[in-house]
């Protein structure tokens, strides 16, 4: 196993807890931030309650390699098209500012190397809040000086769970997905629905070589 120093946000979301599984049979010293005790983890992945409003300033993390990043606010489905003018300091607070401050301390602590997930069609321009949140997240952590940042931005997770494991609604949109896939062509493609097994497996075993931002046609290759 590596001896490279990781640190892990995110642990406990769809997406995080399949990447940290996949790291941990590679990675022996991995850390993971968390806001509760979580007994789920593998066992060389060490857990540590985290405050994640702790001011910048008082941010206390142990020195680490590269920073993996899986944490994001929980969604309803109209979000996705509009969040509500009353929730975008919460939201702005939690894709943002969480992610920006704890990136910014591991750089100082040693981190070269990040990876975060983020979502298709972020941009900082955009009219849609939570499009622009991410797209600005991105444009900030660039501005970190990490040598090496592997953005994905992938559509809608497919889970391949049951309907009982993740609702009817995130069921029905699976199966909407792979309907549309084919029919998602050319500059569309991005937009199609990725599989978690391919997405997590991706972000766990990516190399890092600058700053890249990867799509659909990246996660199935």
């Amino acid at each position: 196993m590596s001896e490279k120093k990781t640190i892990f946000i995110g642990g406990t979301g769809l997406i995080g807890s399949q990447v940290l599984k996949i790291l941990s049979k590679n990675i022996n010293n991995i850390t993971a931030l968390s806001r509760r005790s979580n007994n789920n983890y593998p066992e060389n992945v060490q857990d540590i309650l985290f405050n994640f409003d702790t001011p910048l300033t008082e941010l206390d993390l142990p020195n680490c390699d590269h920073l993996f990043i899986c944490i994001g606010r929980s969604l309803k489905l109209r979000e996705l098209l509009y969040i509500r003018k009353k929730d975008r300091k919460n939201h702005f607070k939690i894709e943002h500012d969480y992610v920006f401050n704890l990136a910014k301390k591991a750089k100082e602590m040693g981190a070269n190397n990040l990876s975060i997930i983020s979502a298709v069609g972020a941009n900082s321009n955009s009219s849609n809040f939570y499009i622009s949140t991410k797209g600005l997240i991105e444009e900030d952590l660039k501005n970190l000086g990490y040598k090496n940042i592997n953005i994905l931005r992938p559509g809608h997770i497919i889970t391949n769970k049951e309907k009982n494991e993740i609702g009817f609604v995130v069921w029905v949109i699976d199966i909407f997905f792979k309907l549309i896939n084919p029919f998602l062509r050319s500059s569309l493609r991005k937009y199609r629905g990725i599989s978690l097994d391919k997405v997590s497996e991706f972000m766990a075993n990516e190399e890092m070589a600058g700053i890249k931002i990867f799509h659909y046609d990246d996660f199935i290759k």
